[in-house]
């Protein structure tokens, strides 16, 4: 796995200041790689994301290695290559309109008003940034979640409680 997904005790405060350039622009279009086993897509990972404005500029946010954090950056996603377990059963992955899938294409072309880091803490151990909070214009918020190696998105909703799991919602590490 390259270094662009490896876990470090510093990258966290990057990886939000990376995501907190968001601040301010106007969302072009938001992009997932959709997972397909056999052709049928598989709900329970929404992929990276890559959040696109204007021209050229991108950011990309994904999982890191480590099963628990995600990392953000201005580099484009890099979408796993297809591949076969055994014959006829393959895996593969597709770009896709996130907020189309969402039904969620009233944010496009909405301005971004706050971006938060999601920092959670199990039982009391060191805290990681498990994802980021979108807030829009309009109101509305996109959450991108690590949740045990699945990438998730939720809109305009908060991720489950879980016992002994303490998050918080910040504008720094």
């Amino acid at each position: 796995m390259s270094s662009r997904h490896s876990p470090s005790p510093t990258r966290a405060v990057l990886d939000l200041q990376n995501a907190r350039s968001l601040l301010g622009k106007r969302l072009g279009a938001l992009l997932h790689d959709q997972y397909y086993f056999n052709d049928e897509k598989d709900l329970g990972d929404i992929g990276s994301l890559e959040w696109r404005f204007g021209e050229r500029e991108l950011l990309s946010m994904y999982l890191l290695s480590d099963g628990a954090s995600v990392g953000a950056d201005f580099l484009p996603s890099d979408t796993p290559a297809s591949f076969e377990i055994e014959p006829n059963v393959t895996c593969s992955w597709k770009t896709e309109n996130l907020l189309a899938g969402l039904s969620a294409t009233h944010l496009e072309n909405t301005k971004i008003c706050a971006v938060e880091g999601i920092l959670d803490s199990f039982n009391g151990q060191e805290p990681l940034l498990a994802g980021f909070r979108v807030t829009f214009e309009t109101g509305d918020s996109l959450i991108y979640l690590n949740q045990g190696d699945n990438a998730v998105v939720f809109i305009n909703a908060l991720p489950p409680v879980s016992v002994g799991l303490e998050t918080r919602f910040v504008t720094s590490v």
